[in-house]
Order: structure tokens, then C-alpha cells, then sequence
């Protein structure tokens, strides 16, 4: 399945890219370099998707809907500037990173700036408890990044502290994506029910981005293992640890001592992990979470916007990229 499950709101998608235009221009020629980088190389864009499908089912207003997904596309790429820097990455969706063809202190300062952009769509919107729901979403983001380079390279890694990383840097955006929407529309108790569909399918989204990494092709647009070489051990390396494979336990030490990893030990590591069954292990944990957004989801009438975002949960499991 292809991100073509997006073609019935692409007109929507295309005015979102014009907000992104419009909201980062400015007078100063030397930011628009990098601002027409940003717009070049946005991806999936799943994040407004599922803000203008969550819109359309509840009935927000136009204006509304779309800047609150300019704003979220805006969050995310502000925090994909940053991460970039900090991993000292070359690529990301097979473009050059703005780190890579811009110094770190300037790329660093215009992750800034994406931000406040997307804090300005956000103070537009003119609610206050969306807006207090925005900040806490960008508070939860930065404090899963802070954990997680906090914990880099440690070993033994531990589960539950890998859990709760993916759920501050990944998965509470996908539930403001579904839950801030509602909360415009029918108040608090309805959005709850948003926040924890978008929680589980971003739960989803991470777990197949960390199987991704061991297994993808280069439509990925970024190489192969990066993860491990940062320090990072996710859920497929915890499952293996989880059930004492001395092979990946050895391999896993010696990687987060030496920050490197070898060819021979990345294709011996990604073995055990594909035949230990603890990257099918993880990807059916991932459908699960799927399972359990869809079954929140019958919470609100069926139409054709939440029948699209059915689709996008199955492209998110089968998804290759």
C-alpha cells in the first residue's frame, strides 16, 4: 500500500503546503534558503492528513483545520532540523539535511524559527485550551528527546524507559493530530477519546520506523542501522535482550562502546533479530495498537474522512518507507 490513501484529501494537503509557504516567508534573504529547502523536501505529511481528516469528521471550520495541521507539520519538522544536528545526519528522505549544507549554529537557529511559526499558527487558532494542549504536546516532545540522549549508549537498556520515550517524541503529536480537532469542536471528553487513537497509531508508526531500520531498502532515505549507531536500542534489540540472546547482547555492548558498528556484525545482528521472530514480534505489536485505535474509532460515526484514516492505519503497518 501506498501514501496514495491521502489522494481524497490532496487538495487540502496542497493548501496546507501553501500555509507552510506563507507562514515561514519573511523579509530577510538569507533565511529563505533554508526555508525553501524546508518546503522542498516535506514528506509523508501524515500528521496534517490526520488533522484534516479528524477536522472533516467533527465539522471544524476550514481555517481552522488547516492551520492547526500547518502547525503540527511545522512542530515535527522543527524537531527533525534539530535531531539532525544532533546525530550529525547527512540525509533524511534522500535530501541533504539543512545541517548538511548549512553549519550546525545556523541550522540550530532555524529549528528555532520553525518552531515559533508553528507557535504562531497555534496561537491563531484563538482557544486557549488548544493552545494549552499544543504546549504540552512541544513540552512532551522536547522531554523525549532530553530521555532519550540521556539514555543513550547505556547498557543494559531498558524497556519501559524505551516505551515512554517513543511515546513523548512520536506518539502524543499523533494523538494532538486526532485529539485537538475534537476538543475544537466538541470540548474535552470527545478529545480524550482523539488523544488515545492517535497515541496508539503513532505507538504503531515508531514500532515499524524501529523494524524499518534493520530491514528497509533505501526508499527510506536514510541508511541502514542508524539507530544502534546512536545509541539508541529499540524494541526488536529489547525483545532479543528481553529473552537472553547472548548474540545480540554481545553484538548491542560492543556497539555502544565503540559508537560504530561493523557490516559483518549489522548483517549477524539483523539475522537474529529477523529469525529470533522479534522484528515480527514488534510489528504485530504495532497492529495491535492499530487494533486498538480502530476499536476507539467506532466511537464516531463512519463517513468516507474516517474511512481514509482506516486506510492510513493499514499503510502505517505495511508501509516500506
Amino acid at each position: 500500500m501506498s501514501i496514495r490513501v491521502l489522494n481524497p484529501i490532496a487538495g487540502e494537503l496542497k493548501q496546507i503546503d501553501r500555509l507552510l509557504a506563507e507562514y515561514l516567508k519573511t523579509p530577510y534573504g538569507e533565511i529563505e534558503p533554508l526555508n525553501f529547502h524546508t518546503v522542498e523536501k516535506t514528506g509523508k505529511k501524515l500528521r496534517p492528513a490526520i488533522t484534516i481528516l479528524f477536522g472533516r469528521a467533527c465539522g471544524l471550520d476550514e481555517e481552522r483545520m488547516l492551520k492547526l495541521g500547518a502547525c503540527f507539520e511545522l512542530l515535527h519538522t522543527s524537531t527533525l532540523i534539530h535531531d539532525d544536528v544532533i546525530d550529525k545526519a547527512g540525509t533524511r528522505r534522500g535530501h541533504a539535511t539543512h545541517n548538511a549544507k548549512w553549519d550546525n549554529t545556523l541550522t540550530v537557529l532555524y529549528g528555532d524559527f520553525v518552531f515559533s511559526t508553528a507557535m504562531r499558527l497555534a496561537v491563531e487558532l484563538k482557544d486557549i485550551a488548544a493552545l494549552e494542549q499544543i504546549s504540552r504536546i512541544t513540552r512532551e516532545l522536547v522531554s523525549g528527546e532530553l530521555l532519550q540522549n540521556a539514555s543513550a549508549f547505556n547498557f543494559p537498556p531498558v524497556k519501559e524507559k524505551y516505551f515512554e520515550i517513543i511515546r513523548l517524541k512520536t506518539a502524543v503529536l499523533f494523538g494532538g493530530c486526532c485529539g485537538i480537532p475534537l476538543l475544537l469542536c466538541h470540548g474535552r471528553e470527545k478529545a480524550n477519546i482523539g488523544f488515545e487513537i492517535g497515541e496508539n497509531i503513532g505507538l504503531a508508526f515508531q514500532l515499524i520506523d524501529d523494524c524499518l531500520d534493520y530491514i528497509a531498502d533505501d526508499k527510506l532515505g536514510k541508511p541502514r542501522l542508524i539507530d544502534l549507531k546512536e545509541g539508541k536500542a529499540t524494541l526488536p534489540v529489547l525483545l532479543a535482550l528481553e529473552k537472553g540472546n547472548d548474540i545480540v547482547a554481545d553484538i548491542v555492548q560492543k556497539v555502544f562502546e565503540n559508537r560504530e558498528i561493523s557490516e559483518n556484525s549489522g548483517q549477524k545482528l539483523t539475522r537474529e533479530l529477523r529469525e529470533g521472530g522479534f522484528l515480527a514480534e514488534t510489528i504485530q505489536l504495532a497492529k495491535n495498537r492499530v487494533r486498538q485505535a480502530l476499536a476507539l474509532l467506532d466511537n464516531f460515526p463512519e463517513d468516507s474522512y474516517t474511512g481514509v484514516f482506516r486506510k492510513i492505519c493499514t499503510f502505517i503497518t505495511e508501509r516500506d518507507f
